[in-house]
């Protein structure tokens, strides 16, 4: 199939749900040679994703991958490398958010947000990008959030680990410009999928929608649609930036 990622092999971590789903499906379906998608505890999820790839042409792959882990990582890329003989395109899509005020925030709770939301996105970006340089350049795309560019008030961790995965963003980017490494982040707002359908739709989800401009939440292919632009070709001058789709909730600079 011809599309703008004809040939790429893309990488998605916690590709099997949600937006990682929407993103490895637009791949696919842009024409991509290959789609290897993580997951770390939904594989049902992750199985229906995986089967949904295979209808399109593309070759599919799915891997239980600790992000954490650097040793999950490695085996996960010496395996995608080894079947296709390079990566194109990283998406570093795993994350979690456990929300509540600042003051019930444990230990525990702000060293799971920092390890899987920028501890995961570092060791898989420092692992593949000699696979990179080694094929003459790629794509690295890392998830963030509007929460980390003004501060969400209820997720003071998650927050804090989305800002710092843009600034990794601004840093990989600056370490791959000569390897011809493009490195960008999407920052998405209030996003509708699986996960938060049945919140946007009560009383404190619709709250949140009334805080866009266009009163209501965006669909993961407003997030996916982005992810094709920045991993395709046609276009080379992006790098370093943070793209947000979050409806008007936030003016990015």
């Amino acid at each position: 199939m011809a599309g703008r990622l004809n040939g790429k092999v893309c990488l998605i971590t916690g590709g099997g749900r949600g937006l990682g789903k929407a993103m490895a499906l637009a791949f696919a379906n842009e024409g991509a040679k290959a789609i290897a998608i993580s997951y770390i505890a939904n594989l049902e999820k992750a199985q229906e994703t995986y089967q949904q790839i295979m209808e399109t042409g593309c070759s599919a792959y799915i891997n239980k991958v600790e992000v954490t882990n650097q040793a999950s990582i490695k085996g996960w890329l010496k395996q995608i490398i080894d079947a296709e003989g390079k990566i194109d395109v990283l998406v570093n899509n795993a994350g979690v958010n456990l929300q509540g005020p600042i003051e019930t925030v444990t230990e525990k709770d702000w060293d799971e947000i920092m390890a899987v939301n920028l501890k995961g996105p570092f060791l898989t970006s420092q692992q593949i990008l000699p696979e990179m340089v080694s094929s003459g350049g790629g794509r690295i795309i890392n998830i963030a959030s509007v929460s980390g560019l003004y501060g969400g008030p209820t997720t003071a961790h998650y927050a804090a680990s989305k800002a710092g995965l843009i600034s990794l963003t601004q840093v990989l980017a600056r370490w791959g410009a000569e390897h011809n490494i493009l490195v960008n982040s999407i920052a998405p707002g209030i996003i509708e999928t699986d996960l938060t359908r049945e919140e946007l739709r009560s009383g404190g989800g619709k709250s949140i929608v009334e805080l866009t401009l266009l009163k209501r939440p965006g669909q993961v292919d407003d997030v996916a649609s982005v992810a094709v632009m920045l991993a395709s070709d046609e276009q080379n001058y992006i790098t370093g930036q943070t793209i947000s789709p979050n409806g008007g909730s936030y003016f990015t600079d």
